[in-house]
């Protein structure tokens, strides 16, 4: 065989060679493009369902709340009070029906155990004034603020007194007694270290949250 044929020959097989591996190279790079999408596009699907999921236990964990909340709330309704007022000048009387809210079924038990007690509060309560206490909006809030005390006290509830003290040791010392302490003080420093204010314990809430109307009229 000659030299120029044996040339042509290897030409040929080198091009028939080269072609397979280029083929190869193009068909990997399709397939990692592919991936690629793949990939994104699950990664973005992973992201948006893990936001719809948390979207979605949020608006549960908000509405179990709200139910929970509205089992806890009770209304008792009281039977109307007709009660003669403390006008002198003629004779006035009002009828009222008073629905209590209380904070769950405990206190809502507690108010049928204690009603001749709350009732005998709020009578006593609302025949102490006069017609022109419950005339206006103010006068009829005050005497619903006025019966939810009333009968928390009858539910075993204790107001907080509002002169008492918050902290003791309020009181200012005496002027000569300070400056003595703070020269003393001055020449000596203290090697303790001041004691952290304790938190102090929330005083126990009114049983009787809110006090509404089913009908108010004044004659």
């Amino acid at each position: 065989m000659s030299d120029a044929s044996k040339k042509t020959d290897d030409s040929k097989d080198g091009e028939d060679g080269g072609k397979p591996k280029a083929g190869k190279k193009k068909l990997f790079i399709i397939i990692g493009a592919v991936v690629l999408l793949l990939g994104g596009g699950g990664a973005a699907w992973f992201v948006m369902g893990r936001a719809n999921h948390d979207e979605a236990a949020d608006e549960a964990a908000a509405a179990k709340a709200e139910e929970k909340l509205k089992a806890a709330r009770s209304f008792v309704t009281l039977e109307p009070f007709v009660v003669n007022l403390a006008d002198t000048d003629l004779d006035r009387y009002t009828q009222i029906g008073v629905v209590i809210e209380v904070e769950n079924a405990e206190a809502n038990k507690k108010v049928a155990d204690r009603m001749p007690a709350i009732r005998n509060g709020i009578l006593l309560l609302i025949s102490s004034k006069m017609a022109a206490d419950l005339t206006s909006r103010e006068g009829k809030e005050k005497l619903a603020a006025e019966i939810a005390i009333s009968a928390g006290k009858d539910l075993g509830w204790t107001p907080p007194d509002p002169n008492a003290q918050s902290d003791e040791g309020d009181e200012e010392p005496d002027p000569k007694t300070k400056d003595k302490k703070s020269d003393d003080k001055a020449k000596k420093p203290s090697d303790k270290k001041a004691k952290p204010a304790k938190p102090k314990a929330e005083p126990p809430s009114n049983p009787v949250t809110a006090v509404h109307f089913a009908s108010f009229i004044v004659q």
